[in-house]
């Protein structure tokens, strides 16, 4: 091998210096690889609401509902009447399953086909009696569906809690109940919600923990209740249950927004007088509301459908029976109106100068894509969609 090297270096020096036989035909000069620059592939960016969602649900140890097969993709939901269901899409057979795992109203399952229609990352699926809307982004199912005789808005996530200690935090709320037997006496709770690392949780209704960790009434107009829950997983359902003393309080479904954990509770429970109650609790981590709300809305209630649009201070509502436009005003971090108006991050309050000083409505963002609000004067929450 040495020789070899030995010549091929000889050869080379020769021709540098001239030499070499003239008689001998000259090689032809090799050519040059041709290089290939390959195409360049832009970087599309991450988005960033599925990137803040996803960082929120493995910090909260959250896990994908499974299905049945790869194809089947799975929800819990509060129903608006005070019920707990769980909805399955099968995306090759095109059919669902709504399968009732909680009600107050002896409902039953149901199941049928679906249509579906995806614009950028909501994907609205359709059949009879229902139509409801996923954000693929943070696995977000809100909309409206019959079941049996009852008509219910339902928001809920196609997440499980897998440890709740890190559900810990705190976090600020809005509901609304009523008697499940005759809709009377209706309620909105608003206020606050503290949840330890066992499981232990204060709910302030009206009010906000103090340094001393106690329920404090934020306004002299409001006064503050405090009760006192236990979150613990039911090993039959695997469900998160809110337990009240020896009672259910309600059923705890976990939502992993870009905003943070929100919890979505289905509320039901006997109060003093043994009178079922019924409704919704949304909580969400506790953080200011600025211009991130402008937008497009299509927003439903009970019997209610209407697209808002959210630029700076005011609101434009359409409502979609009737066709009419009237624009309302908005005052944002705030509980209440006039005289009894608070700050309070995370909650705006929507007032249609025409109704009566009493009526208002409160909106609270607990995602990029979504948020909930209740009227004064209605007996149920409503969900509105960010387009």
């Amino acid at each position: 091998m040495k020789n070899a090297i030995s010549i091929v270096l000889l050869g080379a020096a020769l021709s540098a210096c001239g030499g070499g036989s003239d008689s001998g035909t000259p090689e032809t000069p090799a050519k040059p690889p041709v290089v290939v620059t390959p195409p360049v592939v832009p970087v599309v960016p991450a988005d960033s609401v599925t990137v803040a969602s996803e960082a929120v649900a493995k910090e909260a140890g959250l896990s994908v509902i499974a299905g049945a097969s790869a194809d089947e993709s799975v929800y819990d939901v509060a129903a608006d009447i005070g019920d707990t269901w769980r909805i399955t899409f099968d995306s090759v057979k095109k059919t669902y399953v709504i399968r009732v795992l909680s009600t107050q109203f002896g409902l039953s399952d149901r199941s049928g086909t679906f249509s579906a229609t995806t614009t950028g990352n909501l994907t609205t699926y359709t059949g009879t009696d229902f139509s409801v809307t996923v954000d693929a982004r943070t696995r977000l199912l809100s909309g409206n569906i019959k079941l049996g005789n009852m008509v219910s808005t339902v928001s809920g996530s196609g997440y499980a809690v897998g440890d709740v200690a890190k559900l810990a935090g705190n976090y600020i709320f809005l509901g609304s109940m009523r008697n499940a037997s005759n809709g009377a006496f209706p309620f909105h709770p608003k206020g606050t919600l503290k949840i330890a690392a066992d499981g232990a949780a204060q709910l302030c209704n009206g009010g906000v923990f103090n340094a001393q960790g106690v329920c404090s009434a934020v306004s002299p107009q409001l006064e503050a209740e405090n009760a006192s829950l236990t979150l613990v997983k039911d090993a039959k359902t695997g469900l998160l249950v809110a337990r009240q003393g020896g009672q259910d309080f309600g059923i705890v479904h976990v939502h992993a927004g870009d905003r943070g954990l929100a919890l979505f509770i289905d509320r039901y429970g006997r109060n003093q007088e043994n009178v079922m109650r019924v409704g919704t609790i949304v909580a969400a981590k506790q953080q200011k509301i600025g211009t991130e709300i402008n937008g497009s809305y299509a927003c439903a209630a009970q019997g209610i459908s209407a697209n808002m649009v959210v630029a700076g201070s005011t609101a434009t509502l359409t409502n979609n029976t009737t066709g009419k436009t009237h624009a309302e005003t908005i005052t944002v971090n705030k509980l209440g109106l006039g005289a009894q108006a608070v700050d309070f991050d995370g909650v705006a309050v929507f007032k249609d100068p025409a109704d009566v000083p009493a009526d208002y409505s409160m909106f609270m963002p607990v995602s990029s894509s979504m948020a909930v609000e209740f009227s004064t004067d209605r007996s149920y929450m409503g969900m509105c969609l960010k387009k």
